[in-house]
């Protein structure tokens, strides 16, 4: 008679912890991941702002701030990366920074492209396939013929 009580409070129990473990488990996954998103979208955001900065011939005071705050920006991305970016996303941005880190030419732009490919990549819930072709013309607003 006490084993029909027994049991069913211990099965209550380990089901218990198990939602308790597994919600904790969900919740931490999804921080990290937003915050791998966030990493991801503000070095695009800088290095896209830099990029736009070095077009400009202004030299004011403004332009000079401006270059600073997303130079920290970009720092800031970098370090969160480091911490919490995928191992593909990583190692790529790594081999990539440790070249030349200006967008100054066809093959530089193809690679930033395949970097932000796989920071699309390392996204949850993954957005789909998008061909190179199209991310670099939003990033860059030439085809990769046109250069």
């Amino acid at each position: 008679m006490k084993f029909d009580v027994i049991v069913p409070a211990f099965v209550a129990a380990i089901v218990s912890i198990s939602v308790v473990f597994l919600g904790r488990r969900s919740e931490t996954i999804r921080q990290l991941q937003t915050l791998r998103t966030a990493a991801y979208v503000d070095f695009i955001r800088a290095v896209a702002g830099l990029a736009s900065l070095q077009k400009e011939t202004v030299q004011q005071r403004e332009h000079f701030l401006k270059g600073w705050e997303l130079k920290m920006l970009l720092a800031d991305a970098k370090a969160r990366i480091a911490i919490y970016g995928g191992e593909a996303v990583v190692s790529s941005m790594a081999s990539f920074l440790r070249g030349d880190p200006i967008l100054d030419s066809p093959e530089r732009a193809k690679e930033f492209t395949a970097i932000c490919q796989k920071m699309r990549d390392d996204s949850r819930p993954k957005p789909g396939e998008v061909n190179d072709r199209d991310v670099h013309f939003l990033l860059f607003g030439l085809d990769l013929g046109d250069y």
